[in-house]
């Protein structure tokens, strides 16, 4: 993502799916895990980068205040804004404990709030639109100048083996009726870069079927490289797990979960 051309491509693609992708994102949250690191780590803020439409950051607020930043407005513009429960809440149960989450919209690789933040998280991946190493080099930079000494980063990364893969067609069923997705990616030359094709179609009873297609390229993880890349750009990996349930990475693992933690000392820009 190396110019403003390309940046708009990436908001392009997510206005274009919104209905479908914020109907798809209740099944994709993985919300327990988030949940789960937060409370291990036990950080004063978090900074989610690519935070999309906001379910994630507005849950980890329930834990501790939360920042999400994300490049598409439309996105964050139905994002939800966490409120304390007053009305509603059982007698005796305790309330909620939702601190506080705000959304900015910001470029991952120029975004710079100073080193604030104790846990930064991403999600879904949110690295994979940045297709050269040198976009990838600047986001993970800004990441460690934003983490706290002894702060960590959790980044849930895209990593496919080098073939050709068409995914199962999948169903998220809904309150108005059923979203199906048909997923494809191909590998496109060399360096993990591939050519991703999403199609959906949202059944409704009694109304004509909603259609959208979206395509994009990403770059996936190469595991072998990335302690080094992660080390040139002032951070140090701890783990590296191969699913959510903190498995230690193996070569036919869904994704690549990086847990890295800021040195000492920031690399020179």
């Amino acid at each position: 993502m190396a110019g403003r051309a390309e940046i708009e491509n990436v908001r392009d693609y997510y206005a274009k799916i919104l209905p479908f992708y914020e109907l798809e994102s209740v099944a994709r949250a993985h919300l327990n895990f988030w949940r789960a690191i937060v409370r291990q780590q036990q950080p004063a803020r978090i900074l989610e980068i690519g935070a999309g439409l906001g379910r994630i950051t507005s849950a980890l607020a329930r834990l501790a205040p939360a920042v999400g930043i994300d490049l598409s407005m439309e996105m964050l513009s139905v994002a939800p804004y966490p409120r304390r429960r007053k009305a509603g809440r059982k007698r005796g149960a305790p309330a909620a404990r939702i601190r506080d989450a705000s959304f900015v919209a910001a470029d991952m690789r120029r975004a710079h709030f100073g080193p604030v933040f104790d846990l930064i998280v991403g999600p879904g991946d949110p690295l994979s639109h940045l297709t050269t190493m040198k976009d990838r080099r600047g986001a993970l930079r800004a990441v460690a100048a934003q983490l706290a000494p002894g702060g960590r980063f959790v980044l849930e990364g895209l990593y496919r083996r080098r073939l050709e893969t068409a995914m199962p067609r999948r169903r998220v069923r809904h309150a108005a009726g059923v979203l199906e997705i048909e997923e494809a990616w191909f590998p496109v030359g060399v360096g993990n870069l591939w050519h991703a094709r999403y199609r959906y179609r949202d059944r409704r009873p009694g109304e004509p079927d909603r259609t959208a297609q979206a395509f994009f390229v990403a770059r996936s993880w190469d595991p072998v490289g990335v302690r080094r890349l992660f080390a040139s750009c002032g951070l140090r990996v701890e783990h590296m797990w191969g699913d959510l349930d903190r498995r230690p990475f193996w070569r036919g693992a869904p994704r690549v979960v990086i847990v890295a933690r800021r040195r000492t000392e920031l690399p020179r820009r």
